[in-house]
């Protein structure tokens, strides 16, 4: 690598990539002239079919890391992101680790003082009917609620851009040390944040406008403002998860390229824009295998915070306290730990993916590869 954490030249992590400029061949049959003075070199023959594999056998395909270095697919995207988890096992899941810690943390102390007042809520408050105190409690709940989606969104970008940092490594099937992948990490971490920041920004802030927008055309009345109105609001239901997905390799090419906030989303929009259907579907697969691996593991969590497994299903046992919800909290980041190595390293496969199949990418680490043996 020619600079930490980038794929640049020789290795094209650096951007699109460009073949070098070259002479135009000789004709067939035709060798170029020699130098002035001296005799024309002889004749060359070569053997039919040299240098080619033997008939019936495919060409073996360069893999020096986890993936091979080609287009992939869904099972070769599955597998490597596996493959990172196993060969990088300390800066994967340490990383990990580190960010479930801290958001861990942070969801208990959300628990406590934003949701259980909520849950402690009598019914005699209930039916006095204070406005104030339920309003007051309602506000803490909803600010919670939402501080955790901010934190949820904010560690995923920090480990994908992370985890990223650990697949420029791993595609090449180079070694990576967790204090390396932290110096890769630390120069862009605050990038991640705003990039993270201004995505939600964008996806939440068109969605609340079309909500509010709509039902403020269809509160005012008229058959005319009701026609406009249902549109407005189901519209960002479309939008949004478009440019969520058209998004979603920003962090990679953040980090692996070193390009700013704003570059990153060009980037990650165009290498998406032809292949948006595609990338949606492994990005939803990944969604479903990695919550499914997550309810499995956080299933003891709840059972503990239960008391016993038939709690979970009994309407009138206390599963919405303290300590079943400070639990299920540890659960989900123990969770976290497991599965988010995993689905971050699908997304930086499939950033590498989109590169090989729209910019040749596939050709110039081939060429790295075979100039470093």
């Amino acid at each position: 690598m020619s600079e930490p954490g980038g794929w640049t030249t020789p290795e094209g992590w650096g951007g699109p990539t460009q073949g070098p400029p070259y002479s135009p061949p000789p004709a067939p049959g035709q060798s170029p002239p020699p130098p002035y003075g001296q005799p024309a070199p002889p004749y060359a023959q070569s053997a039919y079919g040299a240098g080619q594999p033997p008939w019936g056998q495919r060409p073996a395909e360069l893999k020096p890391g986890v993936v091979p270095l080609r287009p992939l697919g869904l099972g070769e995207l599955l597998d490597g992101a596996v493959g990172i988890i196993r060969r990088y096992p300390r800066p994967a899941l340490g990383l990990s680790a580190i960010v479930a810690l801290v958001t861990t943390l942070l969801n208990v102390a959300l628990l406590v003082t934003a949701f259980q007042p909520l849950l402690d809520l009598d019914t005699a408050t209930l039916e006095t009917g204070d406005i104030a105190a339920l309003e007051e409690v309602l506000g803490g709940a909803a600010a919670g609620g939402l501080l955790t989606i901010l934190l949820a969104l904010l560690s995923g970008a920090v480990l994908t851009g992370g985890l990223t940092a650990v697949v420029g490594k791993a595609v090449l099937g180079e070694p990576m040390s967790f204090a390396e992948a932290w110096r890769q990490l630390r120069p862009v971490l605050l990038r991640l944040v705003g990039l993270a920041l201004l995505v939600l920004l964008i996806v939440y802030g068109i969605l609340l406008a079309g909500i509010v927008g709509g039902a403020g055309l269809i509160a005012i009345g008229g058959p005319v403002l009701a026609i406009v109105g249902v549109p407005l609001i189901l519209a960002p239901l479309v939008v949004c998860p478009y440019l969520y997905i058209r998004f979603s390799l920003a962090p990679c090419a953040l980090v692996l390229e070193r390009t700013g906030i704003l570059t990153s989303l060009r980037r990650s929009s165009a290498l998406v824009k032809r292949d948006w259907w595609r990338v949606f579907g492994i990005l939803l697969l990944t969604l479903i295998v990695g919550l499914f691996v997550s309810q499995v593991v956080q299933l003891p969590f709840a059972v503990l915070g239960a008391g016993s497994p038939g709690n979970l299903f009994d309407p009138d046992a206390d599963v919405l306290g303290t300590r079943p919800l400070v639990l299920s909290a540890i659960g989900g980041g123990l969770a976290s730990t497991v599965v988010a190595p995993f689905t971050a390293g699908v997304r930086a496969l499939l950033y590498v993916d989109r590169r090989m199949r729209s910019e040749g990418l596939d050709v110039a680490l081939t060429a790295a590869v075979a100039a470093r043996r």
